[in-house]
């Protein structure tokens, strides 16, 4: 899981980014327009860097656009036995923004972490077991 979650092969699949290499105080960009993806092109892109790395436990990178107060994604995994993991994502800071400024955009992305973001985690580690 670990691998899946963190290695440079993987993690531009399924979260959309460019420039990522996996390695503390690395910045990527979250690049949601295809073609711009496709270019290199980082207008638009959300900024994040990688804050901290626990092998195998935890995955840590900041996310914000440029100008505006880093937001922090924290991915963490705990074995469950019966080769089974646990991924929990935790997406905090928000409370840095006024809420009526972030509120429609907030559920928006905690709709996407939860619907996109960790099943395609989840489909890419069975798609990875042996």
């Amino acid at each position: 899981v670990w691998d899946v979650l963190t290695s440079p092969e993987s993690v531009p699949k399924r979260l959309g980014c460019i420039n990522y290499e996996g390695r503390e105080g690395h910045t990527f960009h979250m690049q949601p327009d295809a073609a711009r993806r496709e270019a290199g092109d980082i207008e638009g892109a959300t900024h994040c860097d990688i804050e901290e790395t626990i092998t195998p436990e935890l995955f840590r990178f900041s996310w914000y656009m440029p100008g505006t107060a880093k937001t922090m994604v924290t991915i963490r995994l705990a074995p469950l036995g019966d080769s089974r993991t646990r991924a929990t994502l935790t997406h905090s800071g928000w409370d840095q923004f006024a809420p009526e400024v972030v509120k429609t955009f907030h559920s928006a992305l905690a709709n996407g972490w939860k619907t996109l973001v960790l099943p395609n985690l989840k489909t890419a580690c069975e798609a990875a077991r042996p």
